[in-house]
């Protein structure tokens, strides 16, 4: 995710009262230094692909969405083409429906065109490998607190 893709301010207000400090301090750093995602495509082009059917169907209420995200400083505006960011990927927007009734909006992050082979074509395997933590890590302090310990999952 490029810089200035997240309004550091607009996520400032979510993150007073939360009460992990390393979750603040690594949402502040994408904020501010933007995060890799394993995705190392080249090209030079800007790609924007089309909404969904439910997203078109409903375009007021996708717009209604976006206007209260952009009245809660969350999102960032582009006045144009090609004021956005290199390699810029605008993923398609669709709504699916809440258990009381409404919408929600939501970005299809795993879209595949139908010119693309493969959705993972542009992420080399090695961000693919996910290493979990053996069973030992939290057994530690558990062990070294004894009773003054409770272990959450």
């Amino acid at each position: 995710m490029p810089t200035g893709q997240l309004r550091g301010e607009g996520w400032g207000k979510l993150r007073q009262d939360y009460p992990e400090p390393d979750v603040i301090t690594a949402v502040s750093g994408i904020c501010i230094f933007g995060a890799r995602v394993g995705y190392e495509d080249y090209s030079n082009s800007t790609t924007i692909h089309p909404n969904l059917k439910t997203a078109i169907a409903e375009a007021s209420t996708v717009s209604t969405n976006i206007l209260l995200e952009l009245n809660q400083s969350r999102l960032e505006v582009f006045p144009n083409l090609n004021s956005l960011p290199s390699h810029f990927t605008a993923s398609p927007l669709g709504l699916t429906d809440k258990p009381d009734g409404d919408k929600s909006r939501f970005h299809l992050l795993s879209y595949l065109p139908r010119y693309m082979s493969e959705i993972k074509g542009g992420i080399p395997r090695h961000y693919g490998a996910i290493q979990y933590s053996g069973i030992q890590v939290p057994i530690q302090p558990v062990q070294q607190f004894r009773s003054n310990s409770i272990l959450i999952k």
